[in-house]
């Protein structure tokens, strides 16, 4: 695939795509089920990546001191030491290791939490800094946001977490809810899915074998209230910490409008 740098994303719309993986192996195929309970997804298999809705960023070109980003086509993009499509086929993301650099895959548009959206996907992050990394989050583009409403990352005691900004985002710092889930086994698979629910967002993560780590339903406090229609899903790597350079490889990715 062709690269395209410094990539500016204007585009709107709505994707849907039906995938129907019938001559595969079985090491190939591992169909699951990826179905929380306030949707309905089809059966989808290893490999099966619906990310055209959203774009790659990332901050792994300005260095370690830097948080600075550049945005690349999702689609477009490959044989990067920050974003490949390895051998297998499945998708790897890296990013420096400086606290607060990032590699990410961004929902190109916002909505409102009611419009129904779901984003689920199976990986396994082979490296995790010493305090951390962000694996997933709904953030927002409403004028000087300063932080997600809501993360979800491996903390350092490696319990698998998740983070809600409760006070107004546009303050300097923030006050947080923050619920624990289970500890996770770097390397092993995990299916992660985050559903807009009514006006809030249902978090699950599981084994792969079905087991639960955590899963809640959210709903955004009051101060959120003046950014109600611009929130968008990521995913990827975030480090929280400066020893050792985060590593997510990705199995599929689900996205629903």
């Amino acid at each position: 695939m062709k690269k395209m740098t410094n990539y500016k994303f204007l585009a709107t719309g709505i994707f849907s795509i039906a995938v129907f993986l019938t001559s595969c192996s079985q090491t190939e195929q591992e169909e699951v089920v990826l179905a929380p309970e306030a949707m309905e997804a089809p059966k989808l298999s290893a490999k099966v990546y619906q990310i055209s809705d959203f774009y790659i960023e990332t901050s792994w070109l300005s260095g370690e001191d830097s948080r600075s980003t550049k945005s690349f086509s999702s689609t477009g993009t490959d044989n990067e030491s920050w974003y490949d499509k390895n051998s297998s086929g499945y998708y790897t993301m890296k990013s420096l290791a400086t606290d607060g650099n990032r590699t990410e895959w961004k929902e190109i548009e916002e909505s409102s939490l009611t419009n129904g959206k779901s984003m689920i996907y199976k990986a396994k992050v082979e490296s995790i800094p010493e305090n951390g990394v962000t694996i997933a989050q709904i953030h927002n583009r409403g004028n000087n946001v300063n932080r997600p409403w809501l993360r979800v990352f491996i903390d350092d005691d490696r319990k698998i977490k998740i983070k809600v900004t409760t006070n107004n985002p546009s303050n300097s710092s923030g006050t947080y809810q923050e619920y624990t889930g289970a500890t996770y086994s770097q390397g092993s698979d995990y299916i992660l899915s985050i559903t807009y629910n009514g006006g809030g967002a249902t978090v699950k993560v599981t084994t792969s074998s079905g087991s639960t780590i955590i899963n809640k339903t959210i709903s955004p406090s009051s101060s959120w209230n003046s950014y109600s229609n611009t929130y968008y899903f990521k995913a990827g790597v975030y480090t929280e910490g400066d020893d050792k350079q985060p590593k997510i490889t990705f199995n599929y990715f689900y996205f629903n409008d």
